[in-house]
């Protein structure tokens, strides 16, 4: 039997990814990445306390990660993603 996995993706961003209300407390939003769009399903509580934070910071960067859910064309689905700000340092 060969060995089976799954793929996780982690993906990158800056600037506030395209988001529309899904149903059932989901916001859909949607991520261009080296040629492909990640659209991802996340909670709405949590996507509003990721743009709070957004604002917190004067530079900081984003990252939604999940297991790939399906591939349809150039888009990577992710369903029930996480999504993160961090603080992005800059200078030294």
């Amino acid at each position: 039997m060969p060995a089976r996995g799954e793929i996780d993706i982690t993906v990158k961003f800056d600037g506030v990814p395209i988001a529309t209300a899904g149903s059932g407390g989901i916001t859909k939003i949607e991520i261009y990445c080296s040629g492909y769009v990640v659209l991802a399903d996340i909670k709405t509580k949590t996507f509003k306390r990721f743009l709070e934070k957004a604002m917190e910071y004067d530079y900081w960067e984003g990252v939604v990660s999940d297991r790939l859910h399906h591939i349809q064309g150039h888009q990577l689905i992710l369903t029930h993603a996480g999504i993160h700000c961090r603080e992005k340092k800059i200078g030294g």
